[in-house]
């Protein structure tokens, strides 16, 4: 089958680069380069619930961006940061940093800024389309918030968010900085990537409260015991298809030392039951180093790099991960995060199938069972509640 990834950019021009996979031949092409505005670079891009959108953090603009294919991607909107007039500001270092689509009616955008001026959470409304709409709401944090990473629970009740300068919900020790959350699928385990601390903590959602509440279960995202910790910032953590395991990595900040991807087991309460492997990876991985499963299967896994430009697969078979591709994009600050559109199956022509049509002498009957077939699992028309329910800091 062909699967087609999508990628952007930290630095300018703005970009968005889709990538072919084939599962088959384990190949990766360059399928086309989509130019975007200049100055709006996607550090973090998203799909809508449809795949039919993807909205990006774009230095200091949220952007959107129609997908009628793979190769058919057109910029349509973007919105600038209006929680505060230094955001938006060219003299200051605030930029978009994170985005997350609802999966749920009115499938609202949630956007974080980062830096400086980042104390609220940016909400966007939808228009008829998908595109990026109105800026609703700009729900508060704390003045000193840099959030980075969020999710919602199941229903889309409660948003966790990652705080890396704030203080309300302790992180494992201090001046750990929490940069990425995760959630189960069940809605009791939360799993925080600490960037300075460079582990991976465990906390349990207080089913009263809804609270997270640290286990005080961590696991290492380098190898214990190297002599520098703060060679290292842990970058994302994410949980596979199927629910059964974790993956999360970490980068260097020296482009001699590499960074590091973990694989961990889920339990079916979703507690980790151990840590499988702590793989180097390629290279530091810049600014990215970015790991992303596939969304309907276990067995395959992006990696993106901006150190080299580098794109990779990765399998993950009888609970080893290997590479089985790899493509180089040079150009200026590729590797952002990866985003699955869909797959496809590989067509063969009738000439070169391995069998020939007969006419039947009699038409058979017809068959009325029947069968239908989907890419993505519906979704409930419930309203969502809460906005926020705490910060992971």
């Amino acid at each position: 089958m062909l699967h087609h990834l999508m990628v952007g950019t930290w630095t300018p021009p703005g970009a968005i680069f889709t990538i072919e996979f084939d599962d088959e031949a384990l190949t990766l092409k360059l399928l086309k380069r989509t130019p975007i505005p200049e100055d709006e670079p996607i550090s973090w891009m998203t799909f809508d619930h449809a795949r039919k959108n993807i909205y990006g953090a774009s230095m200091k603009k949220w952007s959107s961006h129609s997908v009628a294919s793979p190769a058919e991607i057109q910029h349509i909107t973007s919105h600038p940061m209006s929680h505060d007039p230094s955001a938006a500001k060219s003299d200051t270092r605030t930029r978009a940093i994170f985005c997350l689509a609802s999966n749920k009616p009115p499938y609202n955008v949630y956007g974080n800024p980062f830096y400086e001026h980042a104390g609220h959470g940016n909400v966007f409304s939808v228009d008829e389309n998908g595109a990026l709409k109105e800026n609703i709401q700009n729900y508060e944090y704390s003045p000193g918030s840099a959030i980075h990473g969020m999710v919602f629970d199941a229903e889309e009740n409660y948003l966790y968010s990652a705080d890396m300068w704030g203080t309300n919900v302790d992180a494992p020790k201090k001046g750990d900085h929490p940069r990425w959350v995760e959630i189960h699928p069940n809605g009791r385990y939360l799993y925080v990537l600490n960037e300075a601390g460079n582990n991976l903590a465990v906390y349990v959602i207080d089913e009263k409260t809804h609270l997270p509440v640290f286990t005080n279960i961590t696991y290492p995202l380098v190898p214990p015991g190297v002599p520098n910790l703060k060679l290292y910032r842990s970058d994302v953590v994410s949980i596979s298809h199927s629910g059964k395991y974790l993956f999360a990595t970490s980068r260097s900040n020296d482009f001699k030392v590499t960074g590091y991807i973990a694989a961990f087991k889920l339990g079916p309460a979703g507690n980790i039951e151990r840590q499988i492997c702590l793989n180097p990876t390629p290279t530091s991985g810049g600014h990215s180093n970015a790991v992303s499963p596939c969304p309907w299967s276990d067995e395959w896994l992006a990696l993106t790099d901006d150190q080299d430009g580098g794109f990779e697969i990765y399998r993950w078979h009888e609970e080893f991960l290997y590479r089985v591709a790899r493509i180089d994009i040079p150009e200026p600050g590729f590797g952002m995060n990866a985003i699955w559109h869909e797959f496809m199956f590989k067509l063969t022509p009738l000439h070169e199938a391995p069998f020939h049509w007969k006419k039947p002498e009699k038409l058979p009957e017809p068959n009325t069972t029947g069968f239908l077939a989907a890419l993505y699992p519906a979704t409930r028309l419930d309203k969502m509640g809460a906005l926020l329910c705490a910060n992971v800091w």
